[in-house]
């Protein structure tokens, strides 16, 4: 450094600086030089007030801001804080110090003090200071100064392998603060040095020592340059639009309300338990590492008694808390999902066991600490577990009473609304679950939040929702599971030839369908207009990080804003509703024998019915279409007559033999006429059709029913005359002769029809109703059962 300028110098002096000798400010900037924080900082303060006077304002305060980094990096909190107040006030700040200075004060002091200690024990590796060691160098001075800790020893030499054959004091430096906290922050040398060097770098070089590097470079610029303007005139010679909707509707006419209750459920389900298991692996490989960061954080202590083990622990697991957050957030959305799921297809058994021993493992494994207070709380929560357990248990006499003392209620008080209280050694357990949860919480200096509750409380869930599939299980599921994970590594490579070989096979059952084609051709179509349009997105165009957060912030909230609807929509009323049963009977004395010439009364008198399903019998009287809709035929309209040809015998069908027997006389007439015109292929099977239905009742009253499309085998198999049975809601007409239904089932009681009657057209908000409120069930009494059930 040069020499320092006396504050004398000055012409004028708006400050007052105080009077340092100069055999004082020799003795600082010895000691600085020798890293002595303490010094630096006296250092640098005494420049910043020399800045302030006026003297060399510019000169003095980047000097200042100098040793304030240097003593900022060693963990001095003054010195934080001076370089916080100088970059609020643009002092001594500069492009050059501008990064570095940032980086102290985003950085804690415990990472600080990792690295100087980190660099405390590289010079001593190296012994002659010099910056960078070989491998071979470094593992040699390691085991001279490990002095026989076998841990010590090969957790060092480990780094020292991770950084690589030359071994730098930044980068052994970064290793190890890594190692001790699971995550760190770049300085402005250590995130510039990689492309500092590529760009230095020849064409030759880059090619051979930075290839990953340079291919990305070389495929982003490709991409732009292919994404450029030549593709619009591509693109517009493309019917997009066209190829779009042809893909929605071939899937629209797969999709019902029941086949997404049934398909979408699992797809979630599966999704979370596979997240959470994964969230829960990262936890034991987090737990592992914490182990090797505290070992690290003792041999640190040797070089900077700053570095405090506890604080290492507390600081690991801080920075490590993302697979908890992920698991709580993965949850809520296996819960209900678990609730909507058809079980059949879930194999609760395998399940039940894997969540037993997630939750074991969990218990001895996550947590740093197994005192009194968590194995208590381990055992309240087997006890309030128990009537799950034991609630189909058989009735035997002496053992039943004492079963039922332990796991059952002493009384339970109605709530109200389908809400009950439980009075009992479960629910007792369970409200002692939540003061245990508490008192773990408050451990530590309130660090036992993520230090001992989170741990536990993936323990706690994850028996619960073993808990939860019990219900679905069966002694011979558990026993084939339990066999089945017992001898799993030695039938591994079975399970996975016949998983393999069922694919297979499911492929070529596959090309043997027809569906297959259509889903080939309808996938291959979209990839044309998807490609061409996305890709920047597609082929990994960079994202602008200054807004990632934001966005993924924005659509979460719009994402949860779009289920607000749902919750709302068709929640049960709080009050119960009695069932109407209104028969024809009831109809007809109350909204039939009064009619007369003013039927006004009697309409809004029977208003009240409007909606109310009834369940009638009366006699067929015809019926007729009265909606044909198509949504594929117009689309393949708009395309080239050479292309819509080849579709639409691919999503239609074609005429056939016109001379067949099967078919009926007016059917050959007019697969005659239309082949004849020089159409192989129809498209009829994508035909929705509307209906209305007469039905005649007693006191001649004329039912007018409207059917959907479900229904089109039945209506046509009836006759004139047959007796049917209808289950309809009331929609118009209540009060006059011509009643106008919505049909929801029909079937004939006077003959069996050739074709399937069984059909119940269930509404789509009562499938939602009914979804919601089992997940609300299940969802509550996740949580809070026994000590509180709901049973709506």
């Amino acid at each position: 450094m040069a020499d320092l300028k006396s504050p004398s110098a000055a012409p004028s002096k708006p400050t007052e600086v105080p009077e340092v000798s100069k055999e004082t400010l020799q003795q600082w900037e010895a000691e600085a030089n020798d890293d002595k924080d303490d010094s630096q900082v006296k250092l640098g303060g005494y420049l910043l007030k020399l800045a302030d006077s006026d003297v060399d304002r510019e000169e003095n305060s980047q000097k200042a801001i100098h040793w304030l980094v240097q003593a900022s990096k060693q963990g001095n909190d003054d010195a934080t804080k001076q370089l916080g107040k100088c970059l609020k006030t643009k002092t001594g700040i500069t492009s050059e110090n501008r990064e570095d200075v940032q980086w102290c004060v985003d950085t804690s002091n415990f990472e600080k003090k990792v690295r100087s200690a980190s660099r405390g024990l590289f010079n001593t590796l190296s012994g002659t200071h010099q910056k960078v060691m070989s491998l071979e160098e470094y593992i040699t001075a390691v085991k001279k100064v490990s002095g026989g800790d076998v841990l010590e020893e090969k957790l060092l030499i480990a780094a020292g392998k991770k950084i690589g054959d030359n071994i730098s004091e930044t980068e052994f430096a970064k290793v190890l603060s890594k190692k001790i906290q699971g995550k760190i922050t770049l300085t402005s040398s250590e995130k510039d040095s990689q492309s500092a060097e590529y760009k230095s770098a020849g064409i030759i070089t880059k090619v051979i020592k930075h290839p990953k590097a340079t291919a990305m470079v070389l495929f982003d610029e490709g991409l732009e340059w292919v994404s450029d303007e030549g593709l619009k005139f591509g693109m517009s010679l493309i019917p997009t639009n066209q190829l779009y909707l042809l893909g929605v509707f071939f899937l629209y006419s797969f999709i019902s309300t029941k086949l997404l209750f049934l398909v979408v459920p699992l797809i979630v389900f599966y999704i979370a338990i596979a997240i959470m298991v994964i969230s829960t692996l990262q936890m034991f490989y987090k737990s592992k590492k914490l182990r090797d960061a505290t070992a690290m954080a003792n041999v640190l202590k040797n070089y900077d008694v700053g570095v405090n083990v506890d604080d290492t622990k507390s600081q690991y697991t801080w920075n490590s808390l993302t697979p908890y957050l992920i698991y709580f957030g993965a949850l809520p959305f296996l819960i209900v999902s678990f609730s909507l799921a058809n079980k059949l297809f879930i194999p609760c058994s395998e399940l039940m066991i894997l969540s037993g021993a997630l939750s074991a493992v969990c218990f001895s494994a996550l947590s740093d600490s197994h005192d009194l207070i968590t194995l208590m709380a381990l055992g309240c929560n087997f006890l309030a577990s128990l009537p799950t357990f034991f609630h189909a248990f058989p009735d035997i006499p002496v053992i039943t009473p004492i079963l039922h003392l332990v796991t059952g209620s002493f009384f339970s008080i109605e709530l109200g609304y389908g809400f009950s209280l439980n009075f009992g050694i479960p629910s007792l357990s369970h409200i002692v679950i939540g003061i245990f949860f508490i008192v773990m919480a408050m451990q530590k200096s309130f660090s036992g939040v993520y230090r001992v509750l989170v741990p536990h409380l993936i323990c706690y869930f994850w028996w619960n929702f073993m808990t939860s599939l019990f219900p679905f299980t069966s002694w011979t599921g558990l026993a084939r599971a339990s066999i089945g994970y017992l001898f799993l590594p030695l039938l591994f490579p079975f399970i996975l030839l016949a998983v393999i070989g069922g694919f297979l096979y499911c492929l070529y059952y596959l090309f043997r369908t027809e569906l297959f084609g259509k889903v080939i051709i309808t996938l291959l179509m979209l990839a044309v207009p998807v490609l061409l349009t996305q890709t920047k997105a597609l082929f990994g165009k960079k994202t602008d990080k200054q807004y990632k957060s934001v966005k993924t912030i924005v659509m979460v909230v719009f994402g949860v804003l779009a289920f607000i609807p749902l919750a709302f929509i068709r929640l049960p009323s709080f009050k119960v509703k009695g069932k109407l049963n209104l028969s024809w009977e009831d109809y007809s004395s109350i909204c039939v024998n009064r009619l007369a010439n003013n039927t006004a009364p009697s309409q809004m008198q029977c208003s009240h019915f409007i909606g109310q399903k009834v369940v009638w019998e009366g006699t067929f009287v015809g019926a007729k279409v009265t909606k044909i809709e198509n949504s594929v035929a117009p689309l393949l309209s708009s395309l080239p007559g050479f292309i819509a040809d080849q579709l639409r015998c691919i999503y239609g069908e074609d005429f056939g033999d016109c001379d067949s027997d099967e078919i009926t006389e007016n059917e050959k007439h007019v697969c005659q006429l239309m082949k004849a015109a020089g159409r192989d292929c129809h498209l009829k099977k994508h035909d929705t059709f509307s209906f209305s239905a007469n039905v005649e009742m007693p006191d001649s009253v004329m039912l007018s029913l409207d059917v959907g499309d479900a229904f089109k085998a039945v209506i046509a198999a009836l006759e004139e005359g047959d007796k049917v049975k209808v289950t309809a809601t009331l929609h118009d007409g209540l009060g006059t002769k011509s009643l106008h239904m919505k049909l929801k089932n029909i079937n004939c009681v006077s003959r069996e029809l050739p074709v399937m009657e069984l059909i119940d057209e269930e509404d789509d908000d009562e499938i939602i109703e009914k979804a919601m409120n089992e997940a609300v069930t299940v969802a509550f009494n996740f949580f809070w059962y026994p000590l509180v059930e709901y049973a709506p």
